[in-house]
């Protein structure tokens, strides 16, 4: 069975490395990480991940929500948000409907079962 392929969208370095490891140890092939919407657009476009970890407060002009919609409608690639933001209490954050997502800190499982959901 072929590994699911997964691009990380952070804009902190320290973090994208431990996400990526994280998706390892579950069984996933982290393929690149991007710390900006644009990037995280043309590596999407580049790589055709299957499935992409997006923050929602990146570098740059574009925040993660605009670019997980640009992906998703250009790429039909789905997008799982994970973020520090308490996305329901922040309304300023808040992705769009359709999308996945898990709140900083969670758990390993948390992380399994969403990415799963999203990629059945």
């Amino acid at each position: 069975m072929t590994k699911k392929r997964i691009l990380v969208v952070e804009d902190e370095t320290i973090i994208a490395l431990d996400e990526q490891q994280i998706l390892w140890e579950l069984g996933y092939e982290p393929i690149d990480y991007a710390r900006s919407g644009e990037e995280a657009i043309g590596r999407a476009g580049r790589f055709r991940p299957d499935l992409v970890l997006m923050d929602i407060v990146l570098d740059g002009q574009m925040d993660g929500t605009e670019a997980a919609l640009i992906i998703r409608d250009r790429y039909e690639i789905p997008v799982m948000f994970v973020t520090a933001c308490g996305i329901k209490q922040n309304q300023d954050v808040s992705p769009p409907e359709g999308f996945g997502y898990v709140v900083k800190p969670y758990t390993k499982q948390e992380l399994k079962s969403e990415i799963e959901r999203l990629l059945s």
